[in-house]
């Protein structure tokens, strides 16, 4: 097998693996929010405006299980724009500053790839952005927020 094959491969492999996660993340949830929080809502409005930015999320798969770079593009700027805003601010701690930081340029680095229609560039981004959730998420349990 050529490195390319193995490449789309796992390309392919990671494409369906996040299709398969994404739903079953939101089955047994209220559904999501008809628009995103605005800027400024309460604390208590976190939960409510990470299911909007799960919706930008499913937004990125759907473009990425459609080559659809237009919808990829727009659910990157989304998820980049709704890290900036209030309701995103659970903790005021440098590594929780860094993590928001990095999760906007892998953001940037999913839009760049859609922007070039570059499918496998974008898979990969769109894995380093979950990544950055991932690890986020984790980090907020850990300090203990909403505990």
């Amino acid at each position: 097998m050529t490195s390319f094959n193995r490449h789309h491969a796992a390309t392919c492999l990671a494409l369906v693996a996040l299709l398969v996660v994404v739903p079953a993340l939101s089955m047994s949830r209220p559904p999501l929010a008809a628009e995103e929080p605005a800027v400024g809502d309460k604390p208590n409005d976190v939960a409510l405006f990470m299911r909007a930015k799960l919706g930008h999320s499913q937004h990125v798969m759907e473009g990425l299980a459609l080559a659809d770079y237009d919808l990829i593009e727009r659910g990157a700027h989304d998820l980049a724009l709704a890290s900036q805003a209030s309701s995103w601010q659970v903790l005021q701690t440098e590594d929780y500053a860094r993590q928001s930081r990095e999760f906007r340029r892998a953001c940037e680095s999913l839009r760049a790839a859609a922007k070039d229609k570059n499918l496998d560039g974008a898979a990969l981004a769109w894995m380093e952005v979950t990544l950055k959730c991932i690890q986020c998420h984790k980090y907020v349990r850990d300090v203990g927020v909403g505990n």
